[in-house]
């Protein structure tokens, strides 16, 4: 643990530990008579443990220092450093990792001669006295190790570091414990209970001496000057016991035999103690142990004198003989729980032992199970005495032998899972190469694929023939960003910001809508290596994994230069046609009006028929000029509108009635709604009207005689929705995928039978949607439909 240590903390941590030591021997526990636990070692371990020998032997040297004040002698030093020299080395040279077995070692190689031969020799006390001290020692060492290896247990368990703890230590400490718990506790108490009983004892005796000798004195009228007679009595009857009259208020006895009273008149200075049943007990002062003190000291009691107020028996009797008593006794208690002691050790031991023995052949088996499992097959465990090791045994036999049935399973499908796997790699090659030959061949598409971030991952043959870039230029490095007009980046933004309600910016305005699950391709400028501008249709998808998560995205431009520039002449191939045959077309079809209405005289019934044909088709003619006009000014975005807040009924009223002799020459009905919500809406108002007129005539020409035309309103959120519904045979399935294209139509037959350009829709859907709105139309399966616009309103 020391080389964990900064220099700072392995001072604080000795210091600390020193401390500790000194206090744990100032801290003194009683264990029964004359026999203390002090706990100064449990430093002395841990500094073992935590900081090596020799802050050990610091530690230890600092713990002495205290005894030597305590005892008044300095030969408990040795035995303390030699100890925790003894025991650092046993852990950390030999790795004995047990405390509590390397403290054991210690005192009974080293420390019990050490001890028996510093008091035997030295100090010359008794063999029986040196014994007991020595052994004293040794189990209050052994003890403390236990205290320590306790510690140092719970510290790990709650660090909860890996491998820091083993079974053998746990159990151990754990058995080791219990055991003199449960050995040590009856054997304290029955120590302390001797005293008591003994006290009580000697307690009573006294009583009796001192109430008989007053019975006495009280009994004999003549009792004053027979006083000689009754102590020599007592005396002789109590022969250890010291018997005296006293009065209360006098130090000094009345009659007292020839020898000293050491109660009153003591030859050392002492102090006087209550101990029980009004026991009294003089104890000397000085520099005595505690047992010496003992030894040297007087029990008494005092009982008055029944007729003779003042007066007062005293016994006294020297406390020497209970001493020796409990001495004797002590011995036999302690040599008991030695016995305990080693047995406990042993015991714990074994345990221990035999757990981890059975845990370590577990282990050991489970490894050749894991061998044999690899084989196809293995050597089941044998059974264990003990119930829980037999079943872990036996569950790991079933494991086993499922494990080593799957593996002979997989082993047998190893060979089929192969040819598979080769199966699906050559599938994979075939697609591989599938994928590369189409992107070698899509040149004339620009195929650019990225990751989420936008990055390129892919820039295909087309791209590089397209923009003049390389891949190796642009793979890994770029985004598509490079390739694009940055205004023109910023204005789609700006659109879809708008569009979606949310800030859409940088290269998220490429995939925004990809997301959305939109795929309409749109239209932009791609800005090539040369700084060349190409038109470009662009489509982007989003690229989903396995488990349906955005990877990446990939866009498909295609080169529309071409295309723009048929659009560019056939635009103004239009423009061209429809202004040179708007002028004379108008005044052709002003002359035959004037022929038709008779104004240059009457014609015969055919060529009537001839003129009304020629003006219709001339009408028919200006209004395709006009929308062919219209489209083109859309288009090129030269269609201005005046958008302004109006009454929606009021325009509602005058589109029916501008349509009302359509209506009536075609035997159609319109039915205006009478109830609609009184709203304005913001429009171009001859716009609108131009809207309602393709409408309503749609819906005229494609109802049946006698039918009818109904216009309805409703608001939807913001919008107000106007309805025309006609009784026509509805829409075609198959044409309501384009029936908002110009010049669309159900069928040719519909261009002879009804007439019309196939525009009208077209332009409505532009207009529409330039003045904030939208339309569509509901054509259920059978006859009828339903065409509506939607406009911002307000009340």
């Amino acid at each position: 643990m020391t080389e964990h240590l900064s220099i700072g903390r392995y001072a604080l941590a000795l210091v600390a530990l020193s401390g500790a030591a000194w206090i744990g021997n100032w801290l003194n526990v009683p264990l029964f008579f004359g026999v203390d636990l002090i706990f100064g070692s449990v430093a002395v371990m841990l500094a073992i443990v935590w900081l090596g020998v020799w802050a050990a032997v610091a530690v230890a040297l600092v713990g002495a220092l205290y005894t030597l004040t305590l005892w008044g002698q300095p030969l408990a030093i040795p035995a303390f450093v030699l100890e925790a020299m003894l025991v650092g080395w046993l852990y950390h040279r030999r790795k004995l990792k047990n405390l509590v077995l390397a403290d054991l070692l210690f005192w009974v190689l080293v420390g019990i001669p050490v001890v028996a031969f510093f008091y035997g020799a030295v100090l010359n006390m008794a063999a029986s006295a040196v014994g007991l001290i020595a052994i004293k020692q040794a189990v209050n060492g052994v003890f403390n190790a236990l205290l320590a290896g306790l510690i140092l247990l719970s510290i790990a368990y709650w660090r909860k570091q890996a491998g820091t703890l083993s079974l053998p230590w746990i159990v151990f400490h754990g058995v080791l414990s219990a055991i003199l718990l449960a050995g040590m506790a009856p054997i304290l108490v029955d120590a302390r209970n001797q005293r008591e009983h003994h006290e009580g004892m000697m307690a009573e005796r006294l009583n009796d001496i001192a109430i008989v000798m007053a019975a006495r004195l009280s009994a004999d009228p003549d009792a004053s000057r027979r006083l000689d007679y009754h102590l020599s009595r007592m005396q002789a009857m109590f022969p250890l016991a010291t018997v005296a009259l006293i009065t209360a208020d006098v130090e000094t006895p009345i009659l007292a035999p020839d020898h000293i009273l050491h109660v009153i008149k003591p030859a050392f200075p002492g102090v006087h103690a209550s101990s029980q049943e009004g026991l009294n007990i003089w104890l000397p002062t000085g520099d005595f142990s505690a047992v010496a003190r003992w030894r040297a000291g007087y029990y008494w009691v005092s009982v008055p004198v029944f007729d003779q107020p003042g007066y007062q028996v005293l016994v006294e009797h020297p406390a020497v003989q209970l001493v020796q008593r409990m001495e004797s006794q002590r011995l036999t208690k302690f040599a008991l729980l030695v016995a305990i002691f080693l047995l406990a050790i042993v015991l714990a031991g074994l345990i221990s032992r035999l757990l981890a023995r059975s845990v370590t052949k577990i282990a050991d088996a489970s490894q050749k199970i894991a061998k044999g499992v690899l084989n196809g097959h293995f050597k089941p465990l044998a059974s264990h005495p003990i119930l829980e090791f037999d079943q872990l045994s036996s569950a790991m036999n079933d494991m086993g032998a499922e494990l080593a049935g799957s593996v002979r399973v997989l082993r047998d499908s190893r060979g089929q899972l192969e040819k598979s796997v080769a199966s699906r790699t050559r599938q994979l090659a075939d697609t591989n190469g599938l994928l590369t030959s189409v992107l070698a061949a899509a040149e004339d598409f620009s195929i650019i694929a990225t990751d989420r971030e936008g990055i390129i991952s892919l820039f295909n043959a087309g791209a590089e023939r397209m923009l003049g870039y390389t891949a190796d230029e642009l793979v890994g490095r770029e985004t598509p960003g490079i390739l694009h007009d940055s205004q023109e980046v910023e204005y789609v933004a700006k659109e879809l910001s708008a569009r979606h309600g949310a800030d859409i910016s940088g290269f998220n305005v490429f995939v925004a809508e990809a997301e959305l699950g939109i795929r309409q391709p749109r239209e932009w400028t791609y800005i090539t290596q040369s700084g060349e501008r190409l038109p470009v249709s662009l489509v982007v998808t989003v690229i989903r994994g396995a488990d349906g998560a955005v990877t990446g995205y990939l866009g498909i431009a295609e080169d529309i230069s071409e295309r723009k520039r048929l659009e560019r002449i056939k635009s103004e191939f239009i423009s061209t046609v429809s202004h040179e045959l708007r002028t004379p077309l108008t005044s052709i079809s002003g002359a035959l009006g004037m022929l038709k209405a008779g104004a240059l005289g009457s014609l015969s019934a055919q060529a009537t028929d001839m003129v009304a044909l020629a003006h219709n088709n001339s009408l028919r003619l200006t209004a395709l000029i006009n929308d062919l006009l219209d489209i083109e000014k859309i288009a090129a975005g030269k269609l201005t509108f005046v958008t302004r807040w109006v009454d929606l009924q009021e325009q509602l009223l005058q589109a029916v009635s501008t349509m009302a002799t359509y209506a009536q020459h075609q035997a159609v009905a319109i039915d205006l709604a009478a109830e609609m919500p009184a709203v304005l809406v913001h429009v171009d108002v001859q716009r609108l009207q131009q809207i309602m007129a393709n409408l309503l005539s749609n819906a005229i020409k494609f109802s049946p005689h006698g039918g009818k035309v109904n216009v309805s309103t409703n608001v939807v959120g913001t919008h107000i929705r106007i309805c025309v519904s006609d009784q026509g045979k509805g829409v075609p399935e198959d044409f309501k995928a384009r029936i908002f294209q110009r010049f669309a139509q159900a069928d040719s037959s519909d261009r002879r039978e009804k007439g019309g350009t196939g525009l009208g829709l077209a332009i409505s859907k532009e207009l529409v949607e330039n003045m904030g709105g939208s339309i569509g139309f509901d054509s259920a399966p059978g006859p009828g439909a339903t065409f509506w616009i939607e406009l911002p309103c307000r009340q």
